[in-house]
């Protein structure tokens, strides 16, 4: 005798949300010993402490703080950090062997690339990063999702200890530069959250060639951000 189809749709839907729940538990798992790692790491030696010319010509790049672990192992993080407006967009932090950490990440991300690299004494890096998330906030931006544990790897690293200081925003005002995973919803939400903190004229936009064209209300203002030929950008100074 034939099964009735809608018995087995419901068991096929059962067992679809049984994965999805053990899956679920397997990331929760997984992220919550990656950040028991990265917290026992924390007090190992600084290996890496550095970030690049970009970050300050351009408010947009990479910080990394990596230590050197007993086993030969390496701990990481990586920052992505956005001085101008969003701190801290992107993280990526794990546990690696040497081998894998030079080429992988040292290598390919830092030495090879087309920019002069920084070394930042651990406090500056720390400050450097806590101070672009600390900016971010009070635009009303969070930082990315695993930056909580990520931060994990400066251990007691005193930020206060770095005489340093750090200059966010662009031309002493938030500045929305967009990426290219930034969707034309998300350019919107943006703009709409830094509009409600800092009123039109509050702050500025630059909208890259590979983000389609976005209409915004801002205030009595409406932008409208157009397509763009390659090698451009456009630059939106808010009205006042």
């Amino acid at each position: 005798m034939a099964k009735d189809p809608r018995k087995r749709q419901k068991q096929l839907e059962r067992r679809k949300a049984k994965d999805k729940a053990r899956k679920r538990a397997l990331v929760a798992h997984n992220a919550h010993d990656l950040a028991d790692q990265i917290r026992r790491a924390a007090s190992a030696p600084v290996l890496h402490s550095l970030t690049t010319s970009v970050l300050f010509d351009e408010g947009l790049s990479q910080v990394l703080v990596s230590r050197a672990l007993s086993n030969g192992n390496v701990a990481f993080a990586v920052f992505l950090v956005d001085a101008y407006c969003l701190g801290v967009k992107d993280v990526i932090c794990a546990v690696a062997s040497r081998a894998r950490y030079d080429r992988d990440m040292y290598q390919k991300a830092f030495l090879d690339q087309p920019y002069e690299i920084i070394p930042l004494a651990p406090e500056a890096a720390r400050k450097l990063v806590e101070g672009a998330v600390d900016y971010a906030a009070d635009l009303g931006f969070a930082p990315h999702r695993d930056y909580r544990t990520a931060r994990l790897i400066f251990g007691d690293i005193d930020a206060g200890a770095c005489a340093d200081r750090f200059a966010y925003g662009r031309k002493g005002k938030p500045c929305f530069i967009s990426g290219p995973h930034d969707s034309p919803s998300r350019c919107r939400e943006i703009i709409n959250i830094l509009t409600g903190r800092r009123g039109p004229g509050g702050f500025d936009v630059v909208i890259r060639l590979h983000s389609p064209p976005v209409s915004v209300s801002g205030g009595e203002s409406r932008i409208v951000l157009p397509e763009l030929d390659d090698d451009e950008e456009y630059f939106i100074d808010e009205p006042e």
